[in-house]
């Protein structure tokens, strides 16, 4: 019972950190980038400063989150994911990489560099790596379910 509600804890620690990350970074493409390049009053640029500075420990929460829980997603799933043979690893393999490479990028840029106006490419870059990870994980849950849910 212990590891089952564990098992749950986990799972939400990763959906959850997850979100948390992808909406996160969605916020900051879609509205807080942009607005930056159009203010130029101080209090404005305060307010944007203050987003930045949430941002960064939201997302260092979540990138732990996502740490932790995948680890021990690994170390239940692992077997599974290599009896389904190479293309489940190596989707699993990409998955990874490109969650590593998202992290590396996120901790490279200051605080005040995430809405920089300039910044565009860079979080555009970030939020697409995020949403192929997102869809990778989707792709391996099939693969590890597909006879649950109906695959030939």
């Amino acid at each position: 019972m212990v590891y089952g509600i564990f098992f749950v804890l986990m799972r939400w620690i990763h959906i959850g950190s997850a979100a948390l990350l992808v909406g996160g970074m969605a916020l900051i493409v879609i509205s807080a980038g942009p607005v930056r390049s159009l203010i130029d009053n101080a209090d404005a640029v305060l307010v944007i400063r203050k987003i930045e500075i949430r941002f960064r420990w939201a997302m260092a929460a979540a990138v732990l989150g996502l740490i932790i829980s995948g680890v021990f997603q690994w170390v239940i799933f692992g077997q599974a994911y290599q009896e389904l043979g190479g293309l489940a690893l190596g989707v699993l393999s990409v998955k990874v990489l490109l969650a590593t490479m998202l992290f590396a990028l996120l901790w490279a840029f200051q605080v005040e560099s995430m809405v920089h106006p300039t910044a565009r490419l860079w979080r555009i870059m970030n939020l697409s790596l995020a949403v192929a990870i997102v869809l990778l994980a989707g792709v391996l849950r099939y693969m590890r379910l597909g006879d649950v849910v109906g695959m030939p």
